[in-house]
């Protein structure tokens, strides 16, 4: 199978090949598919994988206009006939719509893992950070003071590439905290209608 697409927007982040033609021609294509989020070992960024579930074929609903079109798809090479009734690979309509819904409740959840996944290497960084900034400040300092408020008090005192590292360690907490309001904003809960 080909590569999924890592550039794309939104909605089209891991499709197939098959699954743009399709779209690009104005056939309605289903590929039932699940996801993973792994966390690199190194880097520690989320790297996200797409499984179909059969491998090298998908659900398409053809127009009788759009057949020719469809027959004409470099990604196609075969067809097998739909609705139940034919063939050893067929599938009824209720089995589709089953197949439709749990994969609509597998996007739902991969959504879910990476918000989650992408909270936790914020708050891993975050930590890692405030470590930093404490190893800069002399130890036995006061533990009711919040660190972020006694850098920006002390910064003026410290050597210039001091000043630079901590400058550049709240810069990048600010931005972590800008992260966490967006994600805020976003909604947990999409509603999808399978209708």
């Amino acid at each position: 199978m080909a590569k999924g697409l890592r550039t794309a927007p939104g909605e089209r982040i891991g499709e197939t090949l098959l699954e743009r033609e399709c779209r690009e021609t104005g056939i309605s294509v289903f590929m039932p598919s699940f996801w993973t989020v792994v966390r690199h070992q190194r880097t520690n960024k989320l790297i996200e994988k797409r499984f179909p579930l059969f491998l090298g074929y998908a659900f398409v609903k053809i127009e009788e206009e759009h057949f020719a079109l469809a027959r004409e798809a470099k990604s196609i090479s075969y067809f097998l006939r739909g609705g139940g009734r034919y063939g050893l690979a067929s599938f009824s309509d209720s089995k589709m719509l089953e197949l439709y819904l749990a994969d609509l409740e597998a996007k739902e959840l991969h959504a879910t893992m990476r918000r989650n996944g992408e909270a936790d290497v914020r708050k891993e960084r975050r930590e890692i950070l405030g470590r930093q900034l404490g190893s800069i400040f002399p130890k036995g300092r006061r533990k009711k003071v919040p660190i972020r408020m006694m850098a920006a008090a002390a910064m003026n005192s410290l050597t210039p590439r001091a000043r630079e590292r901590c400058a550049s360690i709240l810069e990048e907490l600010e931005k972590l905290d800008k992260a966490d309001a967006e994600s805020c904003k976003i909604p947990t809960n999409p509603l999808t209608s399978a209708a």
